[in-house]
């Protein structure tokens, strides 16, 4: 389990992707998003991967040059890739949903240390420079560090699912 951040921020910056990184991301977040669809009842295991991959291949039509869209390695104080981060600027037709945090993952041995909250932090930094206002993600109700960490920088709830396994 993960140690709260009580301390000040780190400094973190981040830069776009290269094609290697892309293409490690992509891959992982593919593997990734099968694997929580899985676990949280969404999809079958034998389907399961190439349900990722059509999903990640319509947000992501053109890779790393989808239009609209952030995708950005994550960077400490000393330069060292820590995670990634993508965005898209526009979730929808609509101007008014905002933009959507699709990912935003740190690498484990620098998870705990108040990179998290920095990264987020410049997700929005990033988000209102494009002259977009409103900023939304997902968040499984199992990952509660990542839900308080959410909801501790000042986002809300804006619909919830709920299930029960009935045995």
């Amino acid at each position: 389990m993960a140690q709260w951040h009580n301390g000040p921020m780190p400094n973190v910056s981040v830069r776009p992707m290269t094609d290697e990184e892309f293409e490690k991301f992509r891959s992982h977040t593919i593997t990734e998003y099968a694997a929580v669809n899985v676990e949280h009842g969404h999809w079958s295991q034998e389907d399961s991967q190439q349900k990722s991959i059509e999903a990640i291949d319509k947000l992501l039509p053109s890779g790393l040059k989808t239009e609209n869209t952030l995708l950005l390695t994550a960077l400490n104080e000393s330069g060292d890739s820590i995670g990634y981060l993508w965005v898209g600027l526009q979730r929808s037709s609509n101007p008014a949903d905002g933009a959507w945090i699709y990912d935003i993952e740190l690498y484990e041995e620098f998870r705990g240390k108040g990179y998290g909250r920095s990264l987020l932090a410049e997700a929005e930094r990033l988000t209102k420079s494009h002259g977009v206002n409103k900023l939304g993600l997902n968040v499984f109700g199992s990952n509660k560090v990542a839900r308080h960490l959410y909801e501790s920088a000042g986002y809300q709830i804006t619909s919830q699912q709920m299930s029960k396994e009935l045995l």
